[in-house]
């Protein structure tokens, strides 16, 4: 697994100890976990997992979504665990999980599907992840002087960003390796199967995510960024790699031929006006410039530096990836004392000065915080834009140094929606037509809010990459 490609979240604050377990699916002993502890670990590290990551407020899709995992659960190795099934508001393509069996799906994922069967399929995968006991067995592995090491993944898509922001109290992990890997492809074909879907449609969705991985590479590539890929299905090996091929359609065994297969029809049906991309709700990035409508909020950060947008923080990388700028919102009681308040959040706060917004008066300072990796301390570049209850926090920090007129720019760029800008805060969905006779992926990219990669884009949310093009009376996906 690449970096932050498989989040899992193991926040454990009391001595564990090692010991043996039954696998569930093998049968034999191996050093893991209880199950005792995968749950209470699992549903203590849930409301975390949705603190970072906000559910997508779709109850139709949510419940669609449990539908299909419960299932599948049903029909897997521990279906005694009570599973919980979380859609998440995230344009990450991604989907991870935790043990004791929760697990989640992104929206961002979703976009690239175009049937009930692909959904599944990335969902028995995940599942066998959690009846192989993988998260309990990587836990027992993973304990360094009896203290098992605490993890949080944040979603940055940027090496050096990432590296940054695990330095202000974040902590990245790895993921499982090629045998774990297959043996949950197995398992999620398996799974499916049983619920008469075909192997062959896991193997459809492989195609269709590494597609995708291969285009966000190259977009990368052309950026000059890292990218953020899903781990599964086929980090570990390429689509046509002959064991994973092997080991998903001797599943097929499991499927009922004389049923007929689920209605893939339901899932296009339902995911028709899903958001696309950054969502208006967690605000919307245009090169170096940040909207967000519902906050009223404008920034901007450097020509040229990368922005990564989150439900936890905005943050910025230079291009050289030396400084990086962050800002999260605080809810606040006015009036607030702004030096005050940064010594509350920053204990080290210091030279404190007033700094003249567009609108709104924000104090500064610098601050002293401690490396989580290597203990070492390390100086902040802060400050604090208030405007009613909300304080918007801005934090930067250098490689080398601090970065000075930069930091100072982005938090006096800091102001209210000009009403010209109302309409680049809105965010963009998807939608459902059907194609005419002439259509074209070029006509149906023209018809659709995309700024960049349009064609690009349309083929890969319509199973339409590299080259293919749509039929007359197919239904097919733009973005409004």
């Amino acid at each position: 697994m690449r970096l932050l490609n498989h989040l899992a979240l193991f926040v454990i604050s009391a001595l564990v100890l090692q010991g043996c377990a039954t696998n569930p699916v093998t049968g034999k002993r191996q050093l893991a976990m209880s199950e005792k502890w995968e749950i209470s670990t699992g549903k203590a590290n849930h409301p975390k997992i949705l603190q970072q990551y906000s559910v997508y407020d779709d109850p139709e899709l949510q419940a669609y979504v449990n539908e299909i995992g419960q299932k599948l659960a049903a029909k897997s190795h521990r279906s005694n665990l009570d599973f919980t099934f979380t859609l998440l508001d995230s344009p990450q393509v991604n989907a991870f999980a935790l043990p004791g069996g929760f697990i989640y799906v992104t929206r961002g994922i979703m976009a690239y599907m175009t049937k009930e069967a692909h959904l599944a399929g990335v969902i028995g995968h995940e599942i066998g992840h959690v009846t192989a006991a993988h998260g309990a067995q990587r836990a027992a592995q993973a304990q360094v002087g009896g203290v098992l090491t605490a993890a949080v993944a944040i979603g940055t898509g940027s090496g050096e960003l990432a590296q940054a922001s695990q330095m202000l109290g974040g902590a990245l992990i790895s993921g499982y390796g090629r045998e774990q890997e297959l043996q949950s492809d197995r398992l999620g074909a398996e799974y499916i199967a049983q619920n008469n879907y075909s192997p062959d449609d896991m193997v459809g969705v492989i195609g269709i995510l590494k597609d995708q991985e291969l285009f966000a590479q190259e977009k990368a590539r052309r950026e000059g960024r890292q990218v953020q890929s899903y781990h599964g299905l086929f980090s570990t090996h390429p689509k046509n790699d002959k064991r994973l091929q092997e080991a998903i359609a001797a599943a097929d065994k499991y499927r009922d031929t004389t049923k007929p297969k689920p209605d893939d029809g339901r899932f296009l049906r339902l995911t028709n006006g899903m958001a696309y991309g950054e969502s208006e709700k967690q605000g919307i990035t245009r090169g170096n410039k940040f909207y967000h409508k519902s906050l009223d909020l404008f920034i901007e950060f450097p020509e040229g530096w990368r922005l990564q947008n989150t439900p936890a923080v905005l943050a910025a990388l230079a291009p050289d990836g030396s400084k990086m700028i962050q800002m999260r919102m605080d809810s606040v009681a006015p009036p607030v004392d702004g030096v005050r308040y940064l010594g509350s959040k920053f204990p080290q706060f210091r030279d404190a000065r007033n700094v003249q917004t567009n609108e709104d008066q924000a104090v500064a300072g610098v601050a002293t915080v401690s490396d989580q990796r290597t203990g070492q301390q390390q100086n902040l570049r802060v400050a604090m834009v208030t405007r009613g209850n909300q304080a918007f926090v801005l934090s930067g920090v250098g490689k080398t140094q601090l970065p000075n007129q930069e930091f100072f720019e982005v938090a006096k760029s800091v102001r209210r929606l000009k009403s010209s800008e109302r309409k680049l805060a809105e965010g963009r969905n998807i939608k459902l037509v059907r194609a005419k006779a002439g259509d074209t992926v070029a006509s149906l990219a023209k018809r659709s809010n995309l700024s960049q990669y349009q064609e690009a884009q349309i083929r890969l949310i319509n199973d339409l990459y590299p080259s293919g093009e749509p039929k007359a009376g197919q239904w097919v996906k733009i973005v409004e």
